[in-house]
């Protein structure tokens, strides 16, 4: 809830009354079938994955079930209820194309996996 309330304070009172979030588990399709048929969505803004390098190491497989199970769950579900935005900040604009992936621990290893099963 802390991201979705610096997002309100970004957007300013006005625009904050259009906003909306939901609180639910992406691993658990239910959740998101639910949401999506509910509401027509333009794009998502997606908050849920976990980062803590350290945490990634004590515990890998929680890591990669949060952040690539719930994130792949997550697009699919965009991709048939025709959402096709996702929104993001980049570290660095324009990204490099030809940038090799890899990754040191395992929270990288869950975005180099997503980005490989993604087609990237």
């Amino acid at each position: 809830m802390e991201a979705v309330d610096r997002v309100r304070q970004v957007v300013g009172p006005h625009l904050s009354q259009n906003l909306e979030s939901t609180q639910g588990d992406l691993r658990n399709r239910d959740d998101l079938e639910k949401l999506f048929s509910r509401n027509t969505f333009d794009a998502v803004i997606h908050f849920a994955g976990l980062k803590a390098v350290a945490k990634s190491v004590a515990k890998p497989r929680h890591y990669f079930d949060f952040n690539l199970i719930g994130t792949i769950n997550l697009y699919e579900v965009m991709a048939k209820y025709n959402c096709k935005k996702i929104y993001g900040q980049p570290e660095k604009i324009p990204c490099e194309e030809d940038f090799k992936l890899q990754a040191m621990n395992p929270y990288g290893r869950t975005k180099v996996t997503l980005l490989a099963a993604c087609g990237f």
